[in-house]
């Protein structure tokens, strides 16, 4: 079966009532990416040859109230290629599939792969699984399947019936195959039972798995199980959910650095988002924060307690120790930053030293500035460097010292004071050592 004829449809209409934040759960903060973000990435192709290569078209459902939002930040991340179609009342999943199926570019045909703006750990390959047949539904076996409905079989193993955990009796909920409501359905089939759904339920609503089971019942359609990797198909309704699907994605990024070489003290403690590069043989120490868009080379050691933030770029070889916060900072080859220092905006050369509680100071007010350390610089403890600003290549800074804007440190020169002053340039004849005096020693007499 060709991915020519595969329509993607992503449901995301909900009025967000049970975060009760305000906010548009779908673009919730996930790893350092929106929910929708993961689900876009999901329906994405694994490979060359891959079902879900040439998608015929991409299209979102949304809610009036959150519309704006999301349409907002379709536009800011580039995903141009799905359209959106507006679901005016919360009628139900029947109601939403049906907005979407109206706009399709032929009225009945390819298939409908279906999905949910948040649930965001389905995976590619499960994913690709289904697109394979022409009417397919994933279920799962779990151990607890409280608030999901219940895939109803009889004595052959044959799909009967969904039925919702509300309208469900007591036999029903003890059945542990739960419908993950993702699937693929030809779309004329599943047109046709959309219009015979009704709203005789316990919720009022357009259910979409009345429309499934007869989908697959009239056409041979298959129930895909899983049986392992059964938080793929978790979703987020409150805030409590989205920690456990956050504590869960965490896991599966960490094991991916971990298989790929890269070491991990502690991994309950440590906090990896999305979309971080790290080199084989780097090590990561406890309570150690990387986010989104932080690249790390090999041999690097980051933490503990350290706090490495979007644009950071540690070259092979670097440490960043306790208490170190970086931003948008470029780290070179076999430079520190040990202990209770902020590099933000700043270029720190190979080879160079950030002693203890420096701090560039990056922003005046108004505006974010850059500043340079240059290579082998020894940037003394307590060094306040007010951007913009340059340490040059072998330049020293003493303890406490307050480098001010535009007062640029010569290469090899030492400052020091506040403000700081030059006391020695590049060439200059060392000052000599002091004397060191001794006491006499014991008359032994």
């Amino acid at each position: 079966m060709g991915a020519s004829d595969l329509h993607l449809v992503v449901l995301a209409g909900g009025e967000s009532t049970r975060v009760r934040t305000g906010a548009t759960k779908v673009l919730l903060d996930l790893g350092g990416l929106p929910l929708l973000e993961h689900v876009f990435r999901a329906a994405a192709p694994g490979g060359p040859g891959s079902p879900l290569e040439a998608v015929a078209s991409r299209t979102l459902v949304v809610g009036p109230r959150h519309r704006e939002a999301i349409e907002a930040w379709l536009a800011a991340s580039g995903h141009d290629a799905w359209r959106v179609v507006l679901q005016p009342e919360p009628r139900g999943t029947a109601d939403a599939v049906a907005r979407a199926l109206e706009g399709l570019p032929e009225r009945d045909a390819g298939r409908v792969m279906v999905l949910y703006g948040d649930v965001p750990l389905i995976e590619t390959a499960t994913l690709e699984e289904l697109a394979r047949y022409p009417n397919a539904l994933l279920s799962a076996v779990i151990g607890d399947p409280s608030g999901y409905g219940r895939i109803v079989r009889d004595d052959t193993g044959s799909l009967v019936a969904i039925v919702e955990e509300r309208d469900a009796d007591e036999e029903v909920r003890e059945i542990q195959e739960v419908n993950a409501g993702i699937g693929v359905f030809e779309v004329g089939p599943l047109r046709a039972a959309l219009a015979r759904v009704d709203a005789d339920n316990a919720q009022g609503e357009l259910y979409l798995t009345d429309a499934v089971v007869a989908v697959l019942q009239e056409r041979e359609g298959v129930v895909v199980t899983l049986v392992d990797g059964v938080e793929q198909i978790l979703g987020v309704n409150d805030l409590v959910d989205l920690a456990e699907v956050g504590a869960l994605l965490r896991e599966r990024v960490l094991v991916g650095h971990m298989l790929a070489g890269v070491v991990v003290d502690a991994p309950e403690t440590t906090y990896v988002e999305c979309d971080v590069e790290i080199a084989p043989g780097a090590r990561l120490m406890p309570f150690t924060v990387l986010r989104r868009g932080v690249r790390i080379g090999a041999g690097c050691t980051v933490g503990p307690f350290a706090h490495l933030r979007a644009g950071t770029v540690l070259e092979d070889g670097a440490e960043i120790g306790n208490f170190v916060e970086t931003k948008n900072a470029h780290v070179g080859a076999r430079a520190k930053a040990k202990h209770l220092t902020y590099l933000g905006d700043c270029e720190v050369g190979a080879g160079a030293n950030v002693g203890c509680g420096t701090i560039t100071a990056n922003y005046d007010g108004r505006a974010k500035h850059r500043t340079v350390i240059g290579e082998r610089a020894f940037v003394g403890s307590g060094t306040v460097l007010v951007a913009p600003v340059t340490v040059g290549a072998g330049a020293t800074t003493g303890a406490g010292a307050v480098v001010l804007a535009g007062r640029d440190v010569p290469p090899g020169a030492v400052v020091a004071g506040v403000p700081a002053r030059t006391l020695r340039r590049a060439g200059d004849a060392p000052a000599p050592e002091p004397s060191a005096s001794r006491p006499p020693e014991p008359d032994p007499s």
